[in-house]
């Protein structure tokens, strides 16, 4: 059997918690962003939505690293 190279083997928390926070704003199942995130379904409102989000939270983490001195 071979192995699938198609998915990491860790689970992405931040990937979960945007999947989770898109649907309940656009009033889905987070199985179904997921589905429309693979592309096996089309829902142009929720692909808006997930980046969005995405480009917040990253701008987020870019604050905070600059605010915040690491070494």
């Amino acid at each position: 059997m071979q192995k699938n190279l198609r998915y990491p083997k860790k689970r992405s928390a931040k990937r979960a918690a945007l999947i989770e926070v898109t649907a309940v704003l656009r009033g889905v199942s987070t199985r179904q962003v997921q589905r429309v995130l693979a592309g096996d379904q089309n829902n142009d409102q929720v692909v808006d939505t997930y980046m969005e989000l995405n480009e917040g939270f990253d701008k987020l983490i870019d604050e905070v690293k600059n605010l915040v001195p690491f070494k």
